[in-house]
């Protein structure tokens, strides 16, 4: 279920959009700690099978067996080494160039093959047999579908120069000895797997968690506006218009009503006029939740509590500085029309998200939609939505900006921001 709520409030296209290797921190570290412990083991076999190696090169041409052992342990120290750095995006082309390494050096076994067999039963022809399930282990890593090629492949070609170095042929026992080496790495496949899919699912369980806690802060927001402008009305404007009687009105009466209609189009603010990080994050959750709940609102860049969120959900805390007034009430007017424009006009299947980032000297977001899109040059002159509510709302504050790109067919993307001058 958890699962299921995750897909509905972030469709495909908004998860790639936002969606940071950090999104993921427990898949991340799974995936970084298996690399580095599978590296180790390209690195370590060879040193710990010289018996092995030693046959090998028996029956082979004398370079075949450096050349196998650099192959071996370079990809392998490479794995083990960038498995210390942030992120996985080095995973999947280095695991698929550890398994191309593994396979090219096998296929060169058949070249440096002098014709002779090993004497032994229990002689080893090609050393690199022990580890063909290794290469589909990584790529496991990345891929289930990859990880099943490598381990067709791998161990197929493995096992051929195995049988070739002990009979000097291939013989029948050749599927048997393929299927039994697939079942056997398959358990171990197995592991990897399950570990990587509880890690994704705890991945998942806490974006929902972070998704429920914006959209109840979102909530507990407009509660409390509401609250606010309620008590208003009741003890301000209801008072202030029961005061009123005929005759000459009294001073004191129009001080009160002025004083009530501040209060009304007043914005809580800190003191010196700013509003801080989390309260201009509570304010545009609200906003975004106000027209929609389908609304994702994702945070990058300094989070409220001044750490990178980096596309983790931020809560709580003063966050340092904050914005002037004035920013935070057009920002969120602008963004609050784009929402509008979207459901209006971007059409009853497109998805919306609000992507933020909260920085010491400046405060952006963008409003992207995967509906119709239309043509920026053609809008009539009397459509004042994007024109006088965002591009010009943000003209009128200092360091403020707006730009909309949109292409028929193609969506639309609400750019506004402020820069500290």
């Amino acid at each position: 279920m958890q699962r299921r709520e995750a897909r509905r409030r972030g469709p495909a296209w908004i998860r790639r959009i936002v969606r940071s290797e950090r999104d993921e921190p427990n898949l991340d570290h799974v995936r970084r700690i298996g690399a580095r412990f599978l590296g180790l083991g390209f690195i370590g076999y060879p040193i710990v099978s010289p018996t092995n190696i030693a046959m090998s090169g028996s029956i082979t041409a004398s370079w075949w067996i450096p050349l196998s052992i650099v192959m071996s342990v370079v990809p392998g120290l490479a794995l083990f080494l960038a498995s210390f750095r942030d992120g996985t995006r080095w995973l999947a082309p280095l695991s698929i160039c550890l398994w191309i390494c593994y396979l090219v050096t096998v296929a060169l076994w058949f070249v440096a093959w002098d014709g002779t067999t090993i004497v032994g039963a229990d002689d080893v022809g090609q050393w690199m047999i022990a580890i063909c399930g290794m290469p589909a282990m990584v790529l496991m890593l990345v891929d289930p579908r990859l990880s099943a090629a490598g381990l067709v492949t791998c161990s197929l070609l493995g096992h051929m120069s195995q049988q070739v170095g002990r009979f000097g042929q291939l013989t029948r026992d050749l599927g048997f000895e393929e299927i039994w080496s697939i079942a056997f790495t398959a358990v171990f496949l197995a592991v990897v797997l399950v570990a990587i899919r509880t890690a994704r699912s705890l991945d998942e369980t806490q974006e929902v968690a972070y998704h429920r806690a914006a959209v109840a802060a979102a909530a507990t927001a407009r509660e409390v506006e509401k609250a606010r402008f309620d008590a208003i009305v009741h003890d301000r404007v209801i008072a202030s218009l029961l005061a009123v009687r005929e005759g000459t009105p009294d001073e004191r009466l129009a001080v009160q009503a002025r004083s009530a209609l501040d209060e009304l189009v007043r914005m809580p603010a800190q003191e010196g006029g700013a509003v801080s990080r989390a309260e201009t994050l509570r304010r545009i959750r609200s906003a975004a939740a106000g027209i929609s709940e389908r609304i994702e609102v994702r945070v990058f860049g300094d989070s409220v509590s001044g750490t990178a969120a980096s596309g983790q959900d931020a809560s709580g805390g003063d966050g340092g500085g904050g914005y002037p007034v004035e920013v935070v009430k057009a920002v969120v007017e602008a963004m609050s029309e784009a929402l509008r424009n979207v459901a209006r006009h971007a059409g009853t299947e497109a998805d919306c998200a609000v992507i933020v980032q909260l920085a010491d000297d400046g405060l952006s977001m963008a409003v992207v939609d995967n509906g119709e899109g239309f043509d920026p040059d053609e809008v009539a002159p009397g459509r004042i939505g994007i024109e006088v509510s965002i591009v010009g709302r943000m003209s009128r504050v200092d360091g403020g900006h707006a730009r909309v790109s949109s292409r028929p067919g193609r969506g639309t993307t609400v750019r506004v921001g402020w820069e500290k001058p």
